[in-house]
């Protein structure tokens, strides 16, 4: 089958919230500051580590940038998985999409070393061309440089590329305009916890097994 569908990883495939939320605000703690309530959190993801340590420390002047990023890559990779889960059907429906000669890939802003770990822990990475994270290309989402990327990767692999045969599937509005961006087909998800700022889709699902419908109906 040649058709490639890209995934976002948080709030698309995998439930982070609860072990972000809780990185985040032991980043708090250790500059001595108060706990950030979990929704106030959880509008600050989707565009990448930097945005997300300024806009949850308040773009503090006395904090450094740096230090605070280090902080909670170290909290964070301590507990990256305690709580994180995949939503319902999201094994099974990558794993028939495979076994149907479907080419996928997993295409986050969080930083790439996380993002391959949570992958890798699920066992889902056996099932995809390609997974990266911010900074495996020079720009993240919505920017098209990670999509064209992983398009490179797949076909390095045979996959032949047209406009009308990628999928970019997230629920956050940098998957949004990345799809515009790159050219490409769109499948906002609402079952997750990003925002979409008003940016239209080619599809809404309500669940993640409603992707394979989609793509091979």
């Amino acid at each position: 089958m040649n058709t490639l569908i890209i995934f976002d990883l948080d709030g698309t495939i995998a439930d982070t919230r609860e072990d972000l939320v809780h990185a985040v605000n032991l980043v708090r703690k250790s500059y001595n500051l108060d706990k950030l309530p979990f929704d106030e959190i959880i509008g600050y993801v989707g565009e990448g580590l930097g945005p997300l340590m300024h806009k949850s420390l308040k773009n503090n002047p006395e904090i450094d940038h740096n230090d605070s990023c280090n902080r909670f890559t170290k909290y964070y990779n301590e507990n990256l998985t305690v709580n994180t889960c995949l939503y319902d059907g999201v094994e099974k429906t990558i794993a028939a999409l495979s076994e149907n000669g479907f080419h996928m890939a997993v295409l986050s802003n969080k930083p790439a070393e996380m993002t391959r770990k949570i992958v890798t822990h699920f066992g889902l990475d056996k099932y995809l061309i390609t997974t990266m994270g911010g900074g495996d290309v020079s720009t993240k989402k919505p920017e098209p440089e990670g999509v064209f990327e992983v398009i490179r990767r797949a076909e390095a692999k045979g996959f032949k590329q047209t406009k009308e045969n990628v999928w970019m599937v997230g629920d956050h509005h940098t998957d949004m305009k990345v799809a515009g961006n790159a050219g490409i087909k769109s499948i906002f998800c609402n079952y997750g916890f990003g925002n979409r700022q008003g940016l239209p889709s080619d599809f809404d699902i309500e669940t993640f097994s409603d992707v394979k419908n989609i793509i091979t109906g």
